[in-house]
């Protein structure tokens, strides 16, 4: 009975006693959490002028990545074969076999290669690509690739 009394007063909203010999922690009231502290060392990053992360590791030199490669872009220089030189007019022009077994005429200052080579020379056996790229570090390669006239066999001659 006397706990049914004093549940009737608690609901009633009247303060009620405890018991005597009960001891009762003292109750702290809630704190309010506080931000957390943020340090300002001085650091800031600016990425003006650094190379995009995302892009391809290896880009022109003006900093253009490609949108769509063309056939003659796909693949680097040394995986196309040279098959034919067409001579006896003002542009001489080249054969060049891809992987896939396309074959694409290219003339002097055509674009061959992953790497956006120029074709630089057209010999009576060979081709010479000069690629130009940008190494990570920022430094820009010249290098020209020589591709020989492939015999009967597959053999580059």
């Amino acid at each position: 009975m006397t706990f049914a009394l004093l549940l009737s007063l608690m609901a009633c909203g009247e303060s009620v006693d405890e018991p005597k010999g009960v001891e009762q922690a003292p109750v702290e009231p809630k704190k309010k959490e506080e931000p957390v502290a943020v340090v300002d060392d001085g650091y800031y990053y600016n990425p003006a002028g650094k190379r995009d992360p995302f892009q391809d590791f290896v880009m022109r030199t003006n900093g253009e990545a490609p949108k769509d490669r063309p056939p003659l872009l796909r693949f680097n220089v040394d995986k196309f074969t040279l098959r034919g030189v067409v001579w006896g007019t003002p542009n001489l022009r080249a054969m060049l076999v891809d992987p896939d077994g396309l074959g694409h005429y290219v003339r002097i200052g055509d674009e061959v290669g992953r790497n956006y080579g120029k074709v630089t020379s057209i010999e009576e056996s060979s081709l010479v690509v000069t690629e130009e790229y940008q190494t990570p570090d920022g430094q820009v390669v010249v290098k020209p690739v020589e591709v020989r006239l492939a015999t009967r066999e597959g053999k580059k001659r």
